[in-house]
């Protein structure tokens, strides 16, 4: 079965340390290997390490990644390739290496109903060191409304409903416009401004209101934005490594609306 994929959502990155779908056919596989340049694990000590991995559950697949950095990334970081001496596992497979423009993945991807819990194991030989620390995916969501066939005035209050709510958690709710195109809408009313980074974090009861005005438009024309719903998880970071870097899960769901003025 041919899976579709929301045009916006091929458009858009999944933050800073996330993966956009569009980007998967561009990423190069590089070899793994060893070599005296400074860019390798080689000789280089686990507290000098920072690590960042990341679940993300889209509802089309799970991608499981995981990049290392010399130092606690707080400046101008340097990526770091895992020597043959580093062997990782998630969930006792081998990841593929992927080379970026920023950094060096080491990456799995699962169907969207494969596992929700993963454990991440670096072990170092040179090191005689063993890192384990482990994640677990937020319950997944379907997302309700709006359904997107119909457009949405911005003078119209909107609700934005999915299922199942989780009680006492929260949520976060963003929009986005497609990359390298015009910036149609804006949303900067206190406690709605959902293009931000982050978006807007709500109560996870399974519905919010979005008020009239609240997102607004100069543009005569339509605007087509992403909605997306965010659940996110942090595991415990590994003691060994140096500080800075973070273990996260999350589940993704989007949806296509045409907004009207």
């Amino acid at each position: 079965m041919l899976m579709v994929v929301p045009a916006l959502v091929l458009a858009r990155v999944r933050g800073s340390a996330g993966l956009g779908l569009a980007g998967l056919g561009l990423a190069a596989v590089v070899a793994l290997g060893c070599s005296a340049s400074d860019e390798e694990t080689c000789e280089i000590v686990s507290e000098e390490m920072s690590a960042v991995a990341l679940v993300i559950d889209s509802g089309f697949d799970i991608r499981v990644s995981v990049d290392f950095e010399l130092g606690d990334r707080r400046g101008q970081g340097e990526p770091l390739r895992l020597c043959d001496s580093d062997r990782l596992t998630i969930n006792g497979r081998t990841p593929t290496e992927i080379g970026k423009a920023s950094r060096i993945e080491y990456a799995i991807d699962l169907e969207a109903d494969g596992e929700r819990s993963f454990a991440f194991v670096l072990e170092r030989e040179d090191q005689e060191e063993r890192i384990a620390f482990d994640i677990e995916l937020p319950a997944p969501l379907e997302f309700l409304e709006p359904t997107g066939e119909e457009p949405v005035s911005v003078g119209e209050g909107q609700t934005v409903q999915w299922e199942p709510a989780v009680e006492g958690e929260t949520i976060e709710l963003s929009m986005s416009e497609a990359l390298g195109g015009y910036e149609c809408l804006e949303s900067d009313t206190p406690g709605h401004d959902y293009e931000r980074l982050g978006g807007v974090r709500v109560p996870d009861t399974g519905q919010w209101e979005i008020p009239a005005g609240a997102v607004g438009t100069d543009s005569p024309q339509p605007c087509m934005a992403t909605y997306t719903l965010t659940r996110i998880t942090r595991g415990s970071y590994p003691e060994q490594l140096e500080r800075g870097g973070r273990v996260e899960a999350r589940v993704e769901r989007y949806r296509d609306v045409t907004i009207i003025p």
